[in-house]
């Protein structure tokens, strides 16, 4: 809108002022006068730098007000675009959680993955960003940086390329995490429980590296073949954001023994009521049968064997890694419990609801009893 004031109150004769309050986001063509500039300025700063950009045509060329003289010609200033996407300056990696993870995994599905959009970055975002960073020819390390936001604005399809299998070097996210051991609390702990989660374990993600989470790890180290002593380092870590399950434990490590179980039908209520007939019976070192009395790895013996299952004798340790180690959750009547400490020195026949019938060097006998506060590992024949 153009105004008419009263004469000799501008420098110019005629209509000279203009009333900006309506310019509110467009920057109109043919705008003129070199006062304009500052006032479009101002404008566009007060309504949006995104807004004026988004809907101003090409720099408009600066001409003459009505009865004013002609001011040189002035280009608005270009400004740089911002950033189409809100969550492009966010680094994710396995183990992050919030909308920033959500977002994510939405974009992966319009690039043809197929996974939930939970906000947890997890085993199946973890394949689909490494999945999509192969396709864009990048780094596949499964962090989330600006490289791979990018990949994600484009075309690429994940479907142009598998996903990129995991590699024995340690991946970037497992380098930049913390040496953990049992004690230890905080947010790195948490990451620790949900990557041991996510590889097959059963535990709480309280930040407490208590027993549960020292079990879990142990299993993780011997299901990686790694040195199983329950502290987390740079191995233990890549084992983590690795596909290595908690139930892939390896075969027997007695090399020379005799085989692994001949397991024909495998009946834990019966192991377990074998068990269960020989408490009282006396603790004797190296016994193997109710008459000479039992140690703990003579117990398992006998009851596997008296419910038909053909297991050699062995150690408490060989007991352990001659069988498959799981998870609590998966854990039966008729499994093995194995205490980890003093090189896997004990193991006791689980007998469920937390419970476990062993041969107790402590107590002289066998007996039946709630597991107690050490670390263990639940070890299956199954």
């Amino acid at each position: 809108m153009i105004r008419t004031v009263p004469r000799g109150t501008h420098r110019a004769p005629g209509a000279a002022v203009i009333d900006y309050r309506g310019l509110a986001a467009p920057v109109g063509r043919g705008v003129g006068g070199a006062a304009l500039l500052g006032a479009v300025t101002a404008t566009a700063a007060l309504q949006g730098v995104e807004s004026a950009r988004a809907q101003a045509p090409a720099p408009a060329t600066l001409g003459s007000i009505n009865g004013a003289a002609a001011a040189a010609p002035v280009t608005l200033p270009t400004v740089a675009p911002a950033a189409p996407d809100q969550f492009a300056g966010v680094k994710l990696r396995p183990g992050s959680r919030g909308a920033a993870v959500e977002h994510l995994q939405a974009l992966l599905n319009q690039r043809g993955a197929s996974i939930a959009v939970d906000g947890v970055f997890g085993r199946n975002t973890t394949g689909a960003v490494r999945a999509l960073q192969s396709a864009a020819g990048i780094g596949v390390d499964a962090v989330v940086g600006p490289k791979t936001w990018s990949a994600l604005a484009g075309n690429i399809q994940i479907s142009s390329s598998a996903p990129a299998p995991a590699t024995s070097a340690p991946s970037p996210a497992a380098s930049s995490q913390p040496k953990l051991r049992q004690g230890n609390r905080g947010d790195a702990v948490r990451t620790l429980q949900s990557q041991l989660n996510e590889r097959g374990a059963s535990i709480a993600v309280d930040g407490v590296f208590g027993s549960g989470t020292a079990a879990a790890v142990r299993a993780l180290q011997s299901a990686a073949d790694i040195g199983v002593d329950a502290v987390v380092g740079p191995k233990t870590w890549n084992a983590l954001y690795s596909n290595v399950r908690i139930s892939d434990a390896p075969p027997s490590r007695d090399s020379g023994r005799a085989p692994v179980a001949s397991v024909g039908s495998f009946n834990g209520q019966a192991i377990v009521d074998a068990a269960r007939a020989q408490k009282g019976v006396r603790y004797t070192w190296g016994g193997s049968s109710p008459a000479s009395g039992f140690d703990c790895s003579g117990l398992v013996h006998h009851a596997y064997n008296q419910a038909g299952i053909n297991l050699p004798r062995k150690t408490a340790k060989g007991y352990t890694f001659g069988g498959r180690i799981i998870s609590q959750a998966e854990a039966q009547p008729g499994d093995l419990v194995a205490f980890t400490s003093n090189n896997y020195g004990h193991i006791g026949i689980y007998v469920g609801n937390g419970r476990i019938i062993d041969a107790s060097g402590s107590r002289q006998r066998v007996v039946e009893r709630n597991i107690w506060n050490a670390p263990h590992v639940f070890v299956t024949y199954r």
